[in-house]
């Protein structure tokens, strides 16, 4: 019987294996939060190479690959916003776009935005109800009119 495959090919297969159950995930988040897809194909990219740098240096525990890969994505995207000033005054704070975006435009839980982002639930629960005024703020703004051709 021959033997299992070597440690590090196994390491790499399960690697790999992890990369392609997120990408899609991490891509859509980018995407999300950043609104081009340009930039958000190179931080997916960018999030994956630092992970892969991390999990050739140290043990890795593909059971946190996924939360590890939001938190890169997030903190590439938040420098971005930071580098590019996207944020206007009728914008929502950072902090909050993000929760809007992992909650609505990912569907993610509570419970696992509270991990990716280190945050107890209650402090999510409020930001989600902050966005939501927000977002009815900016509804009752729009012309109530009917807009379409008769």
């Amino acid at each position: 019987m021959p033997d299992p495959l070597p440690a590090e090919s196994l390491r790499r297969a399960i690697f790999a294996e992890c990369v392609q159950k997120c990408t899609n995930d991490i891509y859509a988040l980018s995407s999300m939060l950043l609104q081009q897809s340009a930039e958000a194909e190179k931080v997916t990219i960018r999030t994956f190479k630092e992970l892969h740098k991390i999990f050739r240096q140290k043990s890795f525990d593909s059971q946190l690959f996924s939360i590890e890969a939001y938190r890169f994505c997030i903190r590439q995207c938040a420098d971005y916003y930071t580098r590019r000033s996207l944020l206007s005054a009728k914008a929502l704070p950072w902090e909050e776009q993000l929760v809007k975006t992992m909650w609505y435009g990912l569907k993610l839980s509570l419970p696992q935005i509270s991990i990716i982002l280190q945050k107890s639930v209650p402090v999510l629960k409020a930001q989600l109800r902050h966005v939501r005024e927000q977002l009815t703020v900016q509804e009752d703004l729009l012309p109530s009119g009917n807009l379409s051709v008769v």
